[in-house]
Protein backbone atom coordinates (compact mmCIF):
# COMPACT_ATOMS: atom_id res chain seq x y z
CA UNK A 1 0.00 0.00 0.00
CA UNK A 2 1.32 3.63 -1.26
CA UNK A 3 1.82 5.84 1.59
CA UNK A 4 -0.39 8.21 0.92
CA UNK A 5 -2.78 5.57 0.73
CA UNK A 6 -2.20 4.89 4.68
CA UNK A 7 -2.49 8.93 5.18
CA UNK A 8 -5.95 8.85 3.45
CA UNK A 9 -7.60 6.71 6.03
CA UNK A 10 -6.75 9.20 9.03
CA UNK A 11 -6.53 12.18 6.84
CA UNK A 12 -8.79 13.68 4.23
CA UNK A 13 -7.20 14.53 0.70
CA UNK A 14 -7.06 18.34 0.51
CA UNK A 15 -4.56 18.63 -3.08
CA UNK A 16 -3.63 15.74 -5.15
CA UNK A 17 -1.11 16.23 -8.14
CA UNK A 18 0.38 13.00 -9.42
CA UNK A 19 2.35 14.73 -12.52
CA UNK A 20 4.31 17.67 -10.90
CA UNK A 21 7.52 18.96 -10.82
CA UNK A 22 10.23 19.94 -8.27
CA UNK A 23 13.29 22.04 -7.53
CA UNK A 24 14.88 21.75 -4.19
CA UNK A 25 16.49 25.35 -3.44
CA UNK A 26 18.77 23.72 -0.59
CA UNK A 27 22.18 24.24 -2.20
CA UNK A 28 23.57 25.05 -5.56
CA UNK A 29 23.86 21.08 -6.41
CA UNK A 30 19.93 20.55 -6.03
CA UNK A 31 18.70 23.77 -7.61
CA UNK A 32 20.61 22.53 -10.51
CA UNK A 33 18.15 19.88 -11.53
CA UNK A 34 14.57 19.63 -11.97
CA UNK A 35 11.85 16.56 -12.08
CA UNK A 36 9.52 17.26 -15.15
CA UNK A 37 6.43 15.29 -13.82
CA UNK A 38 8.18 13.24 -11.99
CA UNK A 39 6.71 14.17 -8.35
CA UNK A 40 3.77 13.34 -6.36
CA UNK A 41 2.42 16.14 -4.31
CA UNK A 42 -0.31 15.21 -1.79
CA UNK A 43 -1.83 17.83 0.85
CA UNK A 44 -3.51 16.05 3.45
CA UNK A 45 -4.98 18.34 6.91
CA UNK A 46 -2.16 17.10 8.72
CA UNK A 47 0.29 16.67 6.40
CA UNK A 48 1.89 17.42 3.21
CA UNK A 49 3.53 15.08 1.00
CA UNK A 50 6.45 15.56 -1.82
CA UNK A 51 7.38 12.05 -3.22
CA UNK A 52 9.06 10.89 -6.88
CA UNK A 53 7.39 8.24 -8.42
CA UNK A 54 8.04 5.73 -11.18
CA UNK A 55 11.42 4.88 -12.91
CA UNK A 56 13.00 8.47 -11.47
CA UNK A 57 12.66 7.40 -8.04
CA UNK A 58 15.71 5.96 -7.62
CA UNK A 59 17.61 8.33 -9.52
CA UNK A 60 16.47 11.16 -7.67
CA UNK A 61 17.50 9.75 -4.24
CA UNK A 62 20.74 8.23 -5.84
CA UNK A 63 21.50 11.67 -7.05
CA UNK A 64 20.59 13.54 -3.67
CA UNK A 65 18.25 15.92 -4.91
CA UNK A 66 16.81 16.67 -1.67
CA UNK A 67 12.76 16.07 -3.24
CA UNK A 68 10.99 14.04 -0.80
CA UNK A 69 9.09 15.17 2.42
CA UNK A 70 6.62 14.17 4.47
CA UNK A 71 6.16 17.91 5.81
CA UNK A 72 3.62 18.18 8.75
CA UNK A 73 1.41 21.42 7.88
CA UNK A 74 2.51 23.13 11.69
CA UNK A 75 5.73 23.36 9.88
CA UNK A 76 4.53 24.88 6.53
CA UNK A 77 6.16 28.49 6.88
CA UNK A 78 5.15 30.31 3.91
CA UNK A 79 3.20 28.98 0.05
CA UNK A 80 3.45 31.94 -2.64
CA UNK A 81 2.87 31.71 -6.53
CA UNK A 82 6.49 33.18 -8.47
CA UNK A 83 5.50 32.67 -11.90
CA UNK A 84 4.88 30.80 -14.55
CA UNK A 85 6.56 27.78 -16.76
CA UNK A 86 4.90 26.67 -19.23
CA UNK A 87 1.66 25.21 -18.25
CA UNK A 88 2.74 24.72 -14.98
CA UNK A 89 2.76 27.57 -12.44
CA UNK A 90 5.91 27.97 -9.88
CA UNK A 91 5.20 27.90 -6.07
CA UNK A 92 7.83 28.34 -3.32
CA UNK A 93 6.85 26.60 -0.18
CA UNK A 94 9.04 27.55 2.77
CA UNK A 95 8.85 25.06 5.74
CA UNK A 96 10.84 24.11 9.22
CA UNK A 97 12.57 20.70 8.62
CA UNK A 98 12.64 18.23 11.76
CA UNK A 99 15.82 19.67 12.35
CA UNK A 100 14.44 22.88 12.73
CA UNK A 101 16.11 23.99 9.86
CA UNK A 102 14.52 26.63 7.46
CA UNK A 103 14.10 24.83 3.64
CA UNK A 104 12.56 25.70 0.39
CA UNK A 105 11.55 23.53 -2.14
CA UNK A 106 9.77 24.81 -5.46
CA UNK A 107 7.20 23.06 -7.22
CA UNK A 108 5.90 23.55 -10.50
CA UNK A 109 2.11 22.38 -10.77
CA UNK A 110 -0.64 22.58 -13.32
CA UNK A 111 -3.00 22.98 -10.34
CA UNK A 112 -1.13 25.58 -8.90
CA UNK A 113 -3.81 28.04 -7.51
CA UNK A 114 -5.26 25.41 -5.90
CA UNK A 115 -2.62 24.23 -4.55
CA UNK A 116 -1.82 27.63 -3.24
CA UNK A 117 -5.45 28.27 -1.80
CA UNK A 118 -5.58 24.90 0.11
CA UNK A 119 -2.24 24.92 1.58
CA UNK A 120 -3.21 28.60 2.85
CA UNK A 121 -6.12 27.41 4.26
CA UNK A 122 -4.54 24.43 5.92
CA UNK A 123 -1.47 26.38 7.30
CA UNK A 124 -4.39 29.35 8.81
CA UNK A 125 -7.41 27.56 9.62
Amino acid sequence: MENHQKHAHNNEVLFFEHHAAAQSLNNFWTRLASTYGCIRVVLYQKTLMIKPHGFAKWLIHLLGLNLTHEIPVKNIRDVVGTGKWFSYGKVELRFETPAGEDQRIRLYLKKHKEFIDKTTNAINP
